[in-house]
């Protein structure tokens, strides 16, 4: 069984205060249902996040304005990625944000292989950008969504 490993995006993020949400999504090529795995702020004046999974969700539902294909995951390797991402802890110093927490995840999927070389290095220019500009730099892995 073949799984589609991407980064949703939701909102525009043109003002660079209120920057797009970004988090990982695992679905089967052509299937409307994934899974996304993000960060959700719980406490906005610091700002802390929390880890949150959910399973099952319908992409359109999701609010996201499009995804990004990073790559496609056997069984075997979506487990493995679901357990890097999992276990990268949620931003709590004030500073990162769920951007910066999908950033350092891809270095961790990186290193094991579960996205092509580069990845980590593609997505550093891409880290406070508009939607509109990721989706023109992503080219044919943008699918739109809304």
């Amino acid at each position: 069984m073949v799984y589609v490993l991407s980064i949703e995006i939701s909102g525009a993020g043109e003002d660079p205060q209120h920057r797009s949400h970004w988090g990982f999504t695992m679905h089967k090529p052509s299937s409307p249902i994934s899974d996304l795995f993000h960060v959700k702020v719980i406490d906005i004046d610091r700002p802390w996040f929390q880890f949150e999974s959910r399973m099952g969700t319908g992409l359109r539902t999701m609010d996201a304005i499009g995804e990004v294909k990073l790559g496609e995951l056997s069984e075997q390797q979506r487990q493995q990625a679901i357990q890097v991402i999992k276990s990268s802890p949620a931003p709590r110093d004030g500073k990162k944000r769920c951007q910066d927490w999908v950033y350092d995840i891809l270095l961790s999927l990186e290193i094991e292989e579960l996205v092509p070389s580069g990845t980590y290095h593609f997505w550093k220019g891409m880290v406070g950008k508009p939607a509109q500009a990721i989706q023109a730099t992503a080219g044919v892995n943008w699918t739109t969504l809304k």
